[in-house]
């Protein structure tokens, strides 16, 4: 693509309407407090919201929520109970009980339940699509399958992956059909675990597919070895490369895993973008405008169009998302302060005012739903969107809030349609090897 026509969709995107203006045309969902369509009460199943400041400086994963189906939740939580030691506990565990619910909409009644004993706070529940899911004890991945025949008892669980290493990074793409895994050798006993001498990084691809029985089979997509941990805007078919041009405009390539380059649009940023695939064909970015605060919010497609840039309220701090891929629709959890970060990303709990999802709509970023989530959590986790990209669930203190979203318009399906077709020559690559596309292509992985 010539260098003037990346520059010509700079200035197209530029000219789109900022937020504060579409928010005056259309209702401003800021300016109307949302009402859920459902309140679930959590204190009879033994819930209990956490509170500490220490767990979220730690960055603890306190509770998840997920839509197994449009009528079904799976919930988990920390269990407020005894522990008993065991003799493999290891120095530095710190072992607690997760409670797992499936519970039915709109009624809330618990279907099934399952407890795992936990080794740490980490994340630990990964949303597969179609009604599976990954879960995390210690290293070891197993999938799930809550609403299934197979051990209903255990949630459907079986062994994925069993690992010795430490699990350092877990990463899907969009349609949760590639999944990038980082370990690094286990530490040994003894070892300090405050040492912070680098350990090499070994990165697995797996593809994912979910089978008819409720299983899930991984293939082998790759296997390299990194410095360090990083994450990566990827789908099954390719990986998103960002190219600084000059000082205040960066592009993005999309780079198969069959060879394929395609020259997309572009960013006017004074800081190097942030970028994530909302499905395999929609991605967004955060970039900045005059500063280091990334408060520019653009989407993009391969298509090659860049089609809304607004400014957003607050930058980007412990930032999670949740998309629809089926739809493009997509929620966006952020941290508000009190005090600006600085694009460090680091923030005192004391500073913590609140932590705000909204649901955008991806033709033109108009924001669907603006609510807020309680209490505060780092990880992801305490809100989702519906595969349908029609309700979203959230943790509000006590309670668990279900919120229904507007239908969509046929304008909205019809260019998510289009976006879509655009992938048919690169569907081929959804089976190929990808680390040979990593090391061609030259500015893709972020630390």
């Amino acid at each position: 693509m010539p260098a003037s026509f990346r520059h010509r969709l700079f200035v197209l995107a530029l000219l789109l309407p900022s937020h504060a203006f579409a928010a005056a045309v259309n209702d401003d969902p800021a300016t109307k407090p949302a009402v859920p369509a459902i309140q679930l009460p959590l204190e009879p199943f033994g819930y209990r919201p956490m509170t500490s400041g220490m767990g979220l400086r730690a960055g603890y994963t306190s509770a998840t929520v997920h839509f197994i189906d449009a009528d079904h939740l799976l919930l988990t939580y920390t269990a407020k109970k005894l522990i008993k030691r065991m003799p493999d506990q290891r120095e530095t565990d710190d072992d607690h009980f997760v409670r797992a619910l499936v519970i039915s909409l709109p009624d809330g009644k618990v279907q099934r339940e399952a407890e795992w004993r936990m080794h740490d706070r980490s994340p630990y529940l990964w949303a597969l699509g179609s009604g599976r899911f990954l879960l995390r004890i210690r290293n070891n991945l197993y999938s799930l399958d809550p609403m299934g025949s197979y051990d209903p008892l255990h949630l459907g669980q079986r062994l994925l992956i069993e690992n010795e290493d430490d699990l350092e990074a877990l990463q899907f793409s969009p349609q949760h059909d590639l999944m990038l895994l980082e370990t690094t050798p286990a530490r040994k006993i003894g070892d300090d675990p405050t040492d912070q001498k680098e350990r090499p990084v070994s990165v697995f691809f797996y593809g994912v597919a979910l089978q008819p029985d409720g299983s899930v089979r991984l293939s082998n997509r790759g296997h390299a070895e990194s410095k360090s941990a990083f994450t990566l805007s990827f789908t099954s078919m390719g990986v998103l490369e960002t190219v600084h041009e000059d000082r205040t405009h960066w592009g993005f390539d999309f780079h198969g895993y069959n060879g394929a380059k395609m020259e997309l649009g572009g960013f006017t940023s004074t800081c190097r973008p942030i970028s994530m695939f909302i499905s395999d064909a929609e991605f967004f970015a955060f970039g900045c405008r005059g500063g280091e605060e990334h408060k520019l919010m653009g989407g993009f497609n391969l298509l090659a169009e860049a089609k809304w840039v607004f400014t957003t309220d607050d930058e980007p701090l412990w930032l999670a998302v949740d998309n629809s891929p089926a739809t493009g629709r997509f929620a966006v959890r952020n941290t508000l302060t009190s005090v600006s970060t600085q694009g460090t990303g680091l923030a005192d709990s004391t500073d913590v005012r609140a932590e705000e999802i909204r649901v955008y709509g991806n033709r033109e970023g108009d924001e669907l739903l603006r609510v807020n989530a309680t209490p505060v959590q780092r990880p992801a986790g305490n809100f989702a969107l519906s595969p349908d990209g029609m309700r979203l669930a959230v943790f509000q203190g006590t309670q668990l809030s279900i919120f229904n979203l507007p239908e969509l318009k046929p304008a909205e399906r019809s260019l998510h349609n289009k976006e879509q077709g655009a992938l048919a020559p690169l569907r081929p690559a959804a089976t190929l090897g990808v680390i040979s596309t990593l090391a061609g292509s030259s500015d893709n992985r972020t630390p």
